[in-house]
């Protein structure tokens, strides 16, 4: 039995704030009623809810938008693919029938994800491992030491990363909502101190205050609400083998290979369909891994491919990271990807709409918790 698709049908977003200390509840209502009403439903409409890591959970949302009743929800925790596994979770539940109308929800504040670093005064188990490299419980040496494999592995510059800085900042000076818009060139990158050799500030997402939601439904019910449906093509999470950051067998691209080989495997299109990417970029690196697992260019060739960034920016064959990102945007931890392949499938992204576009794939998370997501219009 394959059951039918489940379709995107609304997308919502909060303001994005820089600023420390702002209670993110009313942007998660804020959203939230946003991407219901986009869809031209109801709150009493919803009676799923998923929600990824925030202080707020599915419960939570659910009180606070005054929902009656939930047939089924879920709280995804920090160690699952970043906020599109709660997308994956709904669609799902649709195409199960736990749900009719799923509410997907991802909120952020600067301060979430803040390392303390390890405390203890004697390294012992792993950590007898990890700290003599300077590893404390952050995620930045960790992806530090990714960039240092690749570049010594497959030969590639510093150049290949610092495209994908300078195209974000080339599309969030069209994006209203992104908190970086100054352009940047590639002598501003290669100038940027670095956080962990050879890891510059510029290759790393940029914290924020904000909220982002999505509605999905069956495609049935989708035909008949106020929007172009988006479909769920194919989606897919993956892990690699032995999973985990650290001790890895492979630091280039985690578990990114064969969550798009599964997803590919289960969709109707192919790379070569793909109109427009939405590709993580907590940390440049993970873009550049994704778009070669993806199938968007071989493996080892991203240098090359992107063309001195001219592939990836406004006007490019391959436009990616549409809104800027996370690099320019500013960090709402993925979700936010999904809902700019929904505005650009639907053709309502404004100045950085991509032509006709009509297949985007989404990825999100790296290492040993990776999702992805094909779209069709």
């Amino acid at each position: 039995m394959n059951p039918a698709k489940a379709s995107v049908v609304g997308v919502g977003y909060s303001p994005v704030y820089r600023e420390k200390g702002i209670d993110c509840r009313p942007l998660v209502v804020e959203a939230a009623r946003a991407a219901i009403a986009d869809a031209g439903l109801t709150v009493s409409d919803v009676d799923g809810v998923f929600e990824y890591a925030g202080d707020e959970g599915a419960q939570d949302i659910a009180r606070m938008l005054g929902i009656d009743n939930l047939t089924t929800y879920a709280d995804y925790t920090a160690r699952c693919p970043s906020a599109i596994t709660a997308a994956l979770g709904a669609e799902m539940a649709v195409r199960s029938g736990a749900c009719e109308v799923a509410l997907v929800v991802r909120s952020v504040t600067r301060e979430w994800g803040t390392m303390s670093g390890h405390s203890a005064p004697v390294a012992s188990g792993r950590a007898q491992f990890d700290l003599p490299y300077g590893v404390m419980g952050g995620i930045i040496p960790v992806m530090g030491m990714r960039k240092q494999r690749r570049l010594a592995e497959l030969g590639d510059t510093e150049e290949s990363y610092g495209h994908v800085s300078v195209a974000a900042r080339t599309w969030s000076a069209l994006n209203d909502r992104a908190v970086l818009r100054d352009p940047i060139t590639l002598d501003d990158y290669m100038e940027s101190r670095f956080v962990a050799d050879p890891l510059r500030l510029l290759d790393c997402d940029y914290p924020v205050t904000g909220a982002v939601a999505v509605v999905i439904t069956s495609a049935e019910r989708a035909a008949d609400l106020a929007q172009q449906p988006v479909t769920i093509d194919a989606s897919s999470m993956g892990t690699g083998a032995r999973a985990d950051w650290t001790f890895t067998p492979d630091f280039l691209y985690g578990g990114t290979l064969k969550c798009a080989e599964n997803m590919w495997r289960k969709s109707s299109v192919t790379p070569a369909d793909v109109d427009v990417a939405q590709l993580y970029d907590g940390f440049t690196h993970i873009t550049i891994s994704w778009t070669e697992a993806l199938g968007l260019c071989g493996k080892g060739e991203f240098g090359e491919w992107v063309d001195k960034g001219r592939m990836i920016s406004p006007g490019g064959s391959m436009p990616m990271n549409t809104t800027g990102g996370q690099l320019a945007e500013g960090r709402l931890h993925g979700l936010s990807f999904l809902a700019e392949a929904v505005l650009q499938l639907r053709g309502q992204a404004g100045e950085r709409q991509v032509p006709d576009a009509e297949v985007s794939v989404v990825a999100n998370g790296f290492g040993p918790q990776c999702a992805s997501m094909v779209l069709t219009r």
